[in-house]
């Protein structure tokens, strides 16, 4: 399959002696520590009461991120500039950097939910669903960065099915979210966390998805081409 096949040849740039390697480190370094934010935020997202000094920690992660997404940014365009080599690489290093700052964004903005209207939410079936919804998001963030690591090809699939899970999932809750009798701050709450967590999802699923589909197809997984070969 050519997007596994780019993916791996990708891998061995990158842990190998090569202008690129630094990439890896730093790419790896981004999804780190966007998962101490996640740690961070996790605990209170119903609640809503995440300390400062937590608060002000998850804010300058976020900064590490934009900074270490713009390293990678730079260092991309100085190799094409001075070897015009391995550009396919480089692009899908492009869209996975981003995809991984954007996770940073996503996760402050989830520490920010009382800020935005949002309440704190009494436990109920909904708020039960939306915990399963929240804790599979930060799961699938969690394990992202051992199978980039370790180039497990199964375990990213695997995981792409339950985001797509999570993104249905995710839909249905916000329909019954409409009818449901919450304030409206409470409302608000769910709505954005649903929301928030989905995108996360969403993003960890971008970056999977390099791992088994052809570059013009990143952001997309379609299982039965992954199946068939045939991506």
């Amino acid at each position: 399959m050519w997007g596994v096949m780019m993916w791996r040849e990708l891998f061995d740039v990158l842990t190998s002696n090569d202008p690129l390697e630094p990439i890896a480190q730093e790419f790896h370094r981004m999804l780190t520590v966007t998962g101490e934010m996640s740690d961070l935020v996790k605990p209170h997202v119903f609640s809503h009461d995440i300390s400062l000094e937590d608060r002000s920690r998850v804010y300058s992660l976020d900064i590490e991120v934009n900074k270490l997404e713009r390293s990678i940014r730079k260092r991309v365009i100085t190799h094409l500039s001075l070897s015009g080599s391995e550009v396919e690489y480089c692009l899908l290093l492009m869209s996975i950097v981003k995809d991984a700052e954007r996770i940073g964004d996503y996760i402050k903005n989830i520490s920010e939910v009382s800020e935005l209207g949002g309440s704190p939410v009494p436990d109920c079936p909904i708020r039960t669903e939306s915990g399963e919804l929240i804790d599979t998001a930060h799961n699938m963030l969690a394990a992202a960065a051992r199978i980039v690591d370790e180039d497990d090809n199964e375990a990213a699939i695997e995981q792409l099915r339950l985001g797509k899970d999570i993104s249905k999932r995710s839909d249905r809750l916000l329909a019954e979210l409409a009818k449901s009798d919450f304030t409206v701050s409470q409302t608000t709450s769910l709505v954005l966390l649903t929301r928030f967590h989905k995108r996360v999802c969403g993003h960890v699923m971008n970056i999977l998805s390099s791992m088994v589909m052809p570059l013009h197809k990143v952001d997309f997984f379609d299982l039965k081409e992954v199946e068939n070969g045939a991506a």
